[in-house]
């Protein structure tokens, strides 16, 4: 048998775009509905987007470091001076998630 429909007020309606490619999310709060809050900050130098590559790196202890564009950004520099060996860095993995627990991706949730 189906639960009772709850009554409880929610003041915040939130959206998670976790894609293949790029993730975003947005939401609303409940006093102005149509009033739709994005993050625009993602660290994309002098682009403005909505949405950050659907990328993690993780330091050599196997442990989150940064997502999305700060984690490439960081891998390229880490790169660039020869200090990558060891950092892991995962693009385009989202397909890779269904049906699978990914501890880091447990991880960085928990955390944020």
């Amino acid at each position: 048998m189906a639960e009772a429909a709850t009554t409880e007020t929610f003041l915040i309606s939130a959206a998670i775009d976790f894609g293949t490619a790029y993730s975003g999310y947005a939401f609303s709060l409940k006093n102005d509905p149509s009033k739709m809050y994005m993050n625009k900050g993602w660290n994309a130098d002098k682009l403005i987007s909505f949405k950050t590559p659907t990328c993690v790196l993780l330091n050599p202890q196997k442990q989150f470091d940064s997502f999305g564009y700060e984690a490439e950004n960081k891998y390229v520099d880490l790169a660039e001076n020869e200090n990558h060996k060891g950092w892991l860095l995962f693009r385009r993995f989202k397909m890779i998630l269904h049906n699978k627990e990914v501890f880091w991706l447990r991880y960085f949730f928990m955390i944020r």
